[in-house]
């Protein structure tokens, strides 16, 4: 019964949050649909007040663009958003009924094609838009013959003049309509749709009508806002578009047209073609242009100059999302990168994905490998009993007295036996004084207290190391799960995928006769440039080099170079691949001399040093404790780890960390160790970082100055985690770089691990990489008269400038 409350108050949990979860839906879908009524409200609102004049004597004009907006809405087959745009366009038609030739026909034809639509036509017809230009048709017909009184044949000719009005305009609505449906959707827009989307609002800017403050009008404002903005997003052809269909809505609308069409056209051919000279500069080439078409045409105003400004500001307001919103949605390069980006993020997700799951994975078994105090603290409390037992079988299993000690006097023998085995346990065995009274295998009793106690002593020293190896292991795995935890955390850096540059790229290829199957064009998250080219003939990297690395440098005005890897071929296309990327400012040059321990024929030190994929130069010394092959051992291991970590996109953190924890397991057997002294260095920018773990110190020797680096880490395999000290410093060209291993240091005995003597040194002498190494081991044979007590190792790298 108790597990059936259980069960039932979980379920009752999980109920409720099922529906806290539905009803937060519901107040978000509500929210949703409130707005998206209110834009279709308005939207109708303002179609409705588009009023167009036929020609320049007419003062009373025609209002088809609602009607045509109805009949684009009602045919979606959804009734709520029908009856709200019939209400609008209702609302819309009743404030400029006075500026319309026949004001009220437009509203019996928005309530007979409404209630057509939503209330009698079955499902299967409300997709026929026949039926609603018919209504149209018939009202215009019934309105001028019963109203106007028109003559028959002049009534059938200005209803089907009217009627076929609406019919362009409802099929550019509908267009629009539908492309509207695809915003922030993997839809790419041809030209015609986005030219339909112009046109569509173009139409709700001229619905605001000559609504004016302090006369200035604020549908002008808002169109001339719209142009710059369009221009400004989508280059000149873009600007000329919406500029000129502005012009004509307006034009139409105010019996204006060639002014109209100028103004807005030019202002947005004129601001579009500025548009890389960023916001400021092309709102004033705009403003120039205005000022120009005003002196020219004779209309410069008071007036136009506040509506112009006012434009210009709020163009300038305009936040930064925005316009990338709407540059992703009309620029076919900006939407084919954002899409790039979100499958590369959901790559991203689903590879995290999987490897928090391998996190979890390691974290349980290093909590399953921890020893378990409980389970220790039952088995010390029953070894007693265990051994008593053992000892009895043992010594008593064949005693002619065994009834009377275990069954007679139980407790007392127990007791005994007891004491007898705490006797051997603390060093002095002895009988207690009622056995030697009453047992007669006294000798035998002895003989087997102490094999048993001996036996439980080595298994229990056994146990003990077990589950000390067992702790460390866990730790170590504790170490790597966090790791990969970190290391999770630095793959989501993004990416940028950088289409300017693609088509850049294409277009300098195209132009000079260069083939290609495929372009890759991103900035890596340090920011910097990577092209990469496939082809299928492989001309060799010199080739690209003088051919495509030249001409992209000229067009983009940057110094690139080939990368590291060169050409690599594809083994399942036979493709070339080739990688292009930003060419590093400085170069690197390195050797290293080495001097093994006295007596011994291989050295314990290793050493690496060359320039990673991430445009670094990376030099790694290790030091393993001892000499011979076995420190050679441990110390190479360590720089094979770091070496292949940071190669792979690891930080010195997560690095060193990780080769503490692998290392710490290898070591723990034997009690070994290595140390670490690590210098990485931007060949871009030239910052070095130097980290050091139980190393000697480094210098920097910059013309008569020595700089010190040093560290007070312990080497690895002492602690269980490393707290990583970065220390950084900025090179310049000319630098000289010294790594030295503890036996150069180690010469002097009242200055063991002193730097005293090598920074001296370094101050006398100046020379190449080579020869300034030999130099120092040389220096430091010397100063310890022959006699080598520790391996010896220098590396010496020097930094130069890139031509």
């Amino acid at each position: 019964m108790r597990r059936a409350n259980v069960q039932y108050g979980l379920g009752l949990d999980k109920y409720e949050g099922i529906t806290r979860v539905e009803n937060l839906r519901k107040k978000l879908w509500m929210k949703t649909s409130i707005v998206k009524l209110g834009i279709i409200l308005i939207s109708g609102i303002l179609l409705g007040r588009v009023n167009l004049l036929l020609n320049q004597s007419d003062s009373l004009g025609i209002a088809p663009i609602g009607i045509a907006y109805l009949i684009a809405v009602v045919t979606k087959e959804n009734r709520r958003n029908s009856l709200t745009v019939a209400i609008g366009i209702a609302i819309g038609y009743l404030t400029i009924s006075s500026l319309l030739t026949d004001g009220y026909v437009y509203l019996v034809a928005v309530a007979l094609v409404t209630i057509y639509y939503v209330f009698i036509a079955p499902a299967k017809n409300r997709k026929k838009e026949l039926v609603g230009f018919v209504i149209i048709l018939s009202s215009f017909f019934c309105y001028g013959l019963l109203v106007n009184k028109y003559e028959l044949g002049v009534n059938i000719t200005l209803c089907l003049i009217q009627t076929l009005i609406v019919l362009p305009i409802y099929y550019v609505i509908k267009y629009a309509l539908n492309s509207l449906e695809e915003v922030n959707t993997n839809y790419f827009f041809s030209s015609e749709e986005i030219v339909s989307i112009g046109i569509f609002l173009c139409l709700l800017v001229a619905g605001i009508g000559n609504i004016n403050i302090s006369n200035y009008s604020i549908r002008n404002i808002c169109a001339l806002t719209l142009v710059l903005t369009i221009a400004y997003v989508g280059g000149a052809t873009y600007g000329t578009m919406i500029g000129v269909s502005m012009g004509i809505m307006l034009g139409v609308a105010s019996n204006d047209m060639m002014y109209s069409v100028a103004f807005f056209g030019v202002g947005g051919l004129i601001v579009g073609i500025f548009k890389d000279t960023g916001k400021i500069f092309s709102i004033l080439s705009g403003i120039i242009i205005y000022t120009a078409l005003a002196l020219y045409s004779n209309a410069v105003t008071l007036k136009l100059g506040v509506e112009v400004l006012t434009s210009s500001v709020l163009f300038l307001c305009v936040p930064k999302p925005v316009f990338t919103s709407i540059e992703i949605e009309i620029n076919p390069y900006r939407k084919k990168a954002s899409l790039g980006e979100i499958q590369l993020n959901a790559i991203k997700e689903e590879f995290t994905f999987k490897l928090k799951e391998l996190t979890s994975v390691l974290t349980n078994v290093s909590r399953c490998l921890l020893t378990n105090n409980d389970n220790e603290n039952l088995l010390i409390k029953s070894k007693g009993s265990a051994l008593v037992e053992n000892l009895a079988d043992r010594s008593c299993s064949s005693c002619e007295n065994r009834p009377l000690c275990w069954e007679r006097e139980f407790h007392q023998t127990f007791n005994s036996f007891q004491m007898l085995i705490q006797s051997k346990e603390e060093g002095k065995l002895a009988i207690p004084m009622d056995l030697q009274k009453r047992c007669i295998k006294n000798f035998t009793l002895l003989k087997n207290a102490e094999g048993i106690v001996t036996n439980y002593n080595v298994n229990e020293s056994i146990k003990e190391r077990l589950a000390e190896g067992r702790n460390i292991l866990s730790s170590h795995i504790t170490n790597i799960s966090c790791t990969l935890d970190n290391l999770l955390n630095d793959f989501k850096k993004e990416v940028r995928i950088d289409t300017d540059l693609e088509r850049l790229t294409k277009r300098i290829l195209n132009k000079n006769s260069i083939y290609y199957n495929d372009i890759f064009c991103y900035i890596d998250k340090s920011g910097r440039v990577k092209i990469r080219l496939s082809v299928n003939n492989c001309e060799g990297a010199d080739y690209y080099g003088k051919n495509i690395v030249s001409l992209l440098s000229s067009a983009m005005r940057m110094k690139l170079c080939i990368g590291d890897d060169g050409c690599k071929i594809n083994p399942q296309t036979n493709e070339c691949i080739i990688t292009i990327e930003e060419k590093p400012k400085y170069y690197m040059v390195s050797y290293g001399a080495m001097e093994p321990k006295g007596g011994e024929t291989q050295i314990g030190d290793s050493y690496s040093f060359g320039r990673t994929r991430n445009g670094t130069y990376m030099t790694i010394l290790s030091d393993g404790m001892g000499s011979g092959p076995e420190a050679k051992e441990e110390s190479k291991a360590t720089v094979d780890l770091v070496e292949k970590l940071i190669e792979a996109g690891f930080d010195e953190d997560i690095t060193v960390n990780t080769v503490n924890s692998i290392m710490g397991m290898r070591f723990s057997e034997d009690e070994k160790y290595a140390t670490l002294d690590l210098n990485r260095i931007d060949l871009y920018n030239g910052n070095a970082i130097f980290v050091k773990i139980g190393a000697a110190p480094s210098f920097i020797k910059r013309g008569r100055d020595v700089i010190s680096i040093n560290s007070k880490n312990l080497p690895f395999g002492l602690v269980d985690e490393v707290d990583v000290e970065v220390i950084r410093e900025v090179l310049r060209p000319g630098d000289i770089l010294i790594n030295v291993s503890d036996g150069i240091l180690d010469i002097d005995k009242s200055n063991s691990g002193e730097s005293t003597w090598i920074e001296e040194y370094l101050k006398t002498i100046n020379s190449d990489p080579r020869e300034l190494s030999e130099k120092v081991l040389e220096r430091a044979k010397k100063l310890s008269n022959g006699t080598i007590k520790d391996d010896m190792t220098v590396v010496v790298s020097k930094v130069y400038l890139d031509s």
